[in-house]
């Protein structure tokens, strides 16, 4: 026995530890990321239209919602593609935190407490890049550990949470609020707040990322009807389908409520007598 322990130590020793090549750490898939860096790039022009020194909100805005359609387009090619890799998640997050995060915060301080209260405003701003980058980690434990079904995400995803901020700037037609020091700051603070909140909170939300598309000539002209009214009504369409997804989670509640109503009341109601139905029909 003890010669047959020492054998196996021996070939325990011998054997190498197998370590992740660099190589494959480093694989990049080119399509992906060249949407992954345009989105970057989106986000780069929106920052110079909030910070610079004839700030325009409503172009920045713009920049910041074609960015969010980069970074669906990004992750939808490398599936279809099958060139999904880490080096891609990572930066594509990294990308998300700059777009979303930075730049939204700061159009958040810029526009909702330019006229005052730029403390307040800091604060609010630091608040919500910190829940947004929070809600990226987790998102990235989540998903490396696969414990969430990949047709849900758990909180609001941070680039609805950047457009959420933004819907707000579009119904003022990215004018700065009139009187900030009285009604604005405080209703514009609870609302950043609550949109933070939602980005770490345990609510579900839907994902079309893995939806199969069984009845693809329908999706697409839906698509296509989305585009053309973000195109022509980009001031109504991007806050009503913002609200509409941060709102969606009460839509399945309520669908789920009813669902189950309608189980219960099936089977509770009694069976009925043996020829009673041959006597309705008679």
């Amino acid at each position: 026995m003890a010669g047959n322990d020492t054998s196996l130590a021996k070939k325990m020793k011998k054997k190498k530890i197998k370590k992740a090549r660099i190589s494959t750490l480093m694989s990049i898939s080119f399509l992906p990321s060249v949407f992954t860096l345009l989105n970057l790039f989106l986000g780069y022009q929106a920052l110079i239209h909030i910070v610079g020194p004839r700030p325009n909100f409503k172009i920045a805005i713009y920049f910041i919602t074609a960015s969010v359609i980069m970074d669906g387009f990004d992750g939808t090619i490398a599936r279809l593609t099958r060139t999904e890799s880490d080096f891609g998640v990572q930066l594509d997050s990294l990308v998300d935190a700059v777009t979303f995060g930075l730049v939204t915060s700061m159009l958040a301080l810029k526009w909702g407490f330019q006229s005052g209260f730029a403390q307040l405003g800091s604060i609010i701003a630091f608040v919500f890049l910190s829940a947004g980058l929070i809600r990226l980690a987790r998102f990235n434990v989540f998903k490396e550990a696969q414990v969430v079904p990949a047709n849900i995400f758990i909180g609001l995803p941070i680039p609805i949470g950047a457009l959420a901020v933004c819907s707000v700037v579009l119904l003022f037609d990215g004018q700065p609020p009139p009187q900030p020091s009285h009604v604005s700051v405080p209703i514009f603070t609870f609302y950043v707040l609550l949109v933070s909140l939602l980005m770490i909170s345990n609510i579900r939300y839907r994902t079309v990322k893995k939806f199969v598309l069984k009845n693809s000539l329908k999706t697409l002209f839906l698509l296509a009807l989305i585009i053309a009214c973000l195109v022509i009504f980009p001031d109504t369409t991007i806050p009503l389908l913002t609200f509409a997804y941060v709102l969606s989670p009460l839509f399945f509640l309520a669908l789920n409520r009813r669902g189950r109503a309608n189980g219960t009341v099936a089977a509770e109601r009694p069976a009925g007598a043996p020829g009673e139905e041959s006597k309705s029909k008679a």
